[in-house]
């Protein structure tokens, strides 16, 4: 049991039965998931409050300034959009579980993730990030250069917000036009990449800057395939629907490539947990994204992998809070 009053900060967004790559905000949690959450924290700890609404957190501030705040505030996927509730926290000198506001924007921003994760030798499919179509013959070009199939993506946010089952295009012209489609939509900058094929896999991490203290590798199934050649997880499978998920614990990740994660990991100033998922394809694995905003229901990967291990939901979110609190002695 955990001495302390947790104050989550999350969303309650309405279990989705549709969407489409218009959509912005299919990252947050949904009513039923913050029950499962909110239940498994009450579960571990003195004292437990909810916000839902960022304004009302802000509202009432000044009554959590000894309180330890959980963020798990998703919103619609703009560049700051998981780094608001740490920056807040950071600047009123409140302590917070999780990655700080820098971490998130890195990590949330896909083709910067991928530069900061080459520094550490792990690779990522070959890609261009589509800024804007002011030089629509140069965007083309560039497009051109990369070997089909593409899998086109917002740069911003998780969730597959933006990313259909749809969005991986076989030929040049049907790239560029959902390049053009989403950019229209999501007033970003739109991420262009190499389909990979191969397993897609997921390694689930806790620690700090001096050490990781859990690692465990964990493997889609979707749809009862374990390898893939065309698929890429889009909101209809991951937000939808999503009976044909599955997981299992896998070892695909080599021990260098392994220890790499882990320093990538480490160099972070306030992370302490994060979800690196990635394509094993030739015999190597290639980053897709680093996530230290992951979900954390109780049927998701992050979980599987704790579940694995014989914890209960409660009893992870216990691990996940004393490790953030050993920030704070560090």
């Amino acid at each position: 049991m955990i001495n302390e009053k947790i104050v989550l900060v999350t969303d309650s967004n309405t279990k989705r039965t549709e969407a489409s790559i218009s959509d912005r905000n299919l990252e947050g949690n949904n009513s039923i998931a913050t029950q499962k959450i909110s239940n498994a924290i009450k579960n571990c700890c003195k004292e437990f409050q909810m916000y839902t609404k960022i304004e009302d957190f802000v509202d009432n501030i000044k009554q959590h300034k000894n309180d330890l705040i959980f963020p798990m505030k998703y919103g619609k996927n703009t560049p700051d959009s998981k780094s608001i509730i740490p920056g807040i926290c950071e600047g009123m000198n409140m302590r917070y579980i999780g990655a700080d506001d820098y971490t998130h924007m890195i990590c949330n921003d896909k083709y910067t993730s991928k530069l900061f994760a080459k520094q550490f030798g792990i690779k990522s499919a070959p890609c261009f990030l589509v800024r804007n179509f002011d030089n629509k013959e140069y965007v083309i070009e560039a497009i051109k250069n990369l070997k089909l199939p593409l899998v086109i993506k917002p740069n911003f946010g998780g969730g597959s917000t933006g990313i259909s089952n749809n969005n991986i295009c076989f030929d040049y012209d049907e790239a560029i036009k959902l390049c053009e489609k989403l950019f229209y939509y999501h007033e970003m900058p739109i991420l262009v990449e190499e389909y990979l094929d191969g397993q897609e896999i997921e390694l689930i991490l806790v620690g700090n800057k001096n050490q990781v203290v859990f690692s465990q590798e964990v493997q889609l199934i979707m749809a009862n395939k374990e390898s893939f050649d065309k698929e890429i997880w889009g909101f209809e499978t991951k937000k939808i629907d999503d009976s044909s998920i599955g997981f299992k614990l896998s070892s695909y990740i080599d021990e260098c490539t392994k220890e790499k994660i882990h320093c990538l990991f480490k160099s972070f100033y306030k992370m302490e947990f994060m979800r690196v998922d990635g394509r094993f394809h030739n015999g190597e694995f290639h980053l897709i994204e680093l996530s230290p905003d992951c979900y954390l229901g109780d049927d998701c990967a992050f979980y599987y992998a704790f579940q694995k291990h014989g914890y209960s939901l409660s009893d992870m979110f216990e691990f996940l809070i004393n490790n953030g609190l050993n920030h704070y002695q560090l």
